[in-house]
């Protein structure tokens, strides 16, 4: 990919190890308060890369849990304190792709359904958050993704043609806002839940440093 002259990285499931630790927090809650057991493919299957507003909405369509985003906020955000974020582990090869896309002269950003504070909670406390010219997070934008309009936001703070710029995502939400942005998307997923809707990526890959092989390939794509 020769052509490529900057990346944006999808946060959760991508650069940090991050769904086993939404799911361990909202598991218990949702056993306790509404007797809802779940298991991590349903996470991933069902809540993995969607905002709280559209889970909220979800356990309501299809569980008729009638709860609202400010209580799952509430909570959700007390347990995430109580079982400290900084205790997210990286993705493997997470600082190793950074590392060879900054040698490579490539420009990085962050494009994100979280928070900022979640960004400078994880990504600070590794020591990453210098790697990214800048942050597209959730408070940024008025539709997160599956809408294209954080990809939008990103491409036009850039300044480079969308041709010129790639999407790295993990789940199917991710990947249709950068595709609906005109992006090009490369997948990294290990699940097997998720990887079969991620088959309209240019590429689907099982971690990082493949990622990398393709994005610093001699050989354009």
């Amino acid at each position: 990919m020769e052509h490529i002259e900057a990346v944006l990285f999808d946060l959760d499931g991508t650069l940090i190890d991050s769904e086993h630790f939404y799911y361990s927090n909202w598991k218990p809650l949702l056993a306790m308060h509404f007797g809802l057991e779940i298991n991590f493919d349903d996470w991933i299957r069902y809540f993995a890369g969607h905002t709280l507003v559209r889970n909220v909405q979800f356990l309501k369509e299809h569980w008729g849990i009638d709860t609202t985003e400010e209580f799952m906020w509430k909570e959700t955000r007390a347990a995430y304190a109580k079982a400290d974020m900084t205790k997210i582990a990286l993705m493997p090869y997470a600082r190793e792709i950074l590392d060879a896309l900054q040698q490579a002269g490539k420009r990085m950003a962050l494009v994100t359904s979280s928070y900022q504070t979640t960004v400078d909670t994880v990504l600070g406390h590794h020591g990453l958050l210098p790697y990214f010219e800048f942050f597209v997070t959730r408070e940024n934008v008025e539709y997160a993704k599956p809408n294209p309009e954080p990809y939008l936001q990103a491409v036009a703070l850039l300044g480079v043609a969308n041709e010129h710029v790639v999407a790295i995502e993990d789940t199917s939400t991710g990947l249709k806002a950068a595709q609906d942005a005109g992006i090009t998307c490369i997948a990294v997923s290990r699940q097997a839940v998720e990887r079969p809707k991620l088959e309209k990526a240019s590429h689907l890959v099982e971690n990082l440093l493949e990622v990398s092989q393709i994005l610093l390939s001699s050989h354009p794509s």
